[in-house]
């Protein structure tokens, strides 16, 4: 199975653990933006109605409530969605790879910062350097959360294997596939469109650092 595949909406509520109902109700709020969407053009094939899910929007989804359950407010999580799921998408090939991999969220009440790293150590390391910078004589307050990335890719393959739900080995293009193809991503998910994996590919063309956000 290839990792770009569509997962129909049935088994993708199983892989989140959510029902239907909680799943449209997620979305409908923004706590669920599907890295692929349709185009706005109404098609005769009925493509345009269609919803469209893949595992990495299931390790997106673990990963927030992950996030969730350590402490973090959802309402903030909402509010960096997009950065969220920028560090996720550059951390899924060492995941697949099986390398460590923290997924922090930091704030201090007016600025915010969503990173990775190998070591919870190196990520608290990271948040306070960050929030030193700029920030006066007086040290901020920071809440900071973090997870291991893998935790939330093993619930998702654990619901899939209990369930007996194809989900692929891979759940993002290696390097070499990339490398290979620059059009393979926008080939894989035409005629839809991700705004996401645009600008994750313009990061990465461009041979950026870890995704850092903040405001």
């Amino acid at each position: 199975m290839f990792c770009l595949t569509p997962i129909p909406p049935h088994q993708f509520d199983t892989l989140i653990g959510k029902t239907e109902h909680n799943r449209k109700a997620m979305k409908k709020r923004g706590q669920l933006q599907p890295l692929i969407v349709q185009t706005p053009k109404q098609r005769a094939d009925g493509l345009w109605r269609d919803q469209i899910f893949i595992a990495a929007d299931a390790v997106i989804v673990s990963a927030l409530d992950l996030l969730v359950d350590a402490g973090a407010a959802r309402a903030a999580l909402d509010h960096v969605m997009r950065d969220v799921q920028l560090e996720i998408i550059s951390r899924l090939n060492d995941l697949d790879d099986g390398k460590p991999v923290q997924l922090c969220f930091a704030h201090d009440g007016a600025r915010w910062v969503v990173l990775s790293a190998d070591t919870v150590i190196e990520a608290m390391q990271a948040v306070a350097q960050h929030f030193k910078e700029g920030s006066g004589a007086e040290p901020p307050k920071v809440s900071f959360y973090s997870i291991r990335l893998h935790e939330a890719l093993a619930m998702v393959r654990a619901r899939a294997m209990q369930h007996d739900i194809d989900f692929p080995d891979r759940i993002w293009p290696t390097p070499n596939e990339l490398d290979a193809g620059t059009d393979l991503l926008a080939a894989a998910i035409e005629p839809r469109t991700s705004p996401v994996i645009e600008q994750w590919q313009t990061l990465r063309q461009r041979d950026a650092s870890p995704v850092v956000s903040v405001q």
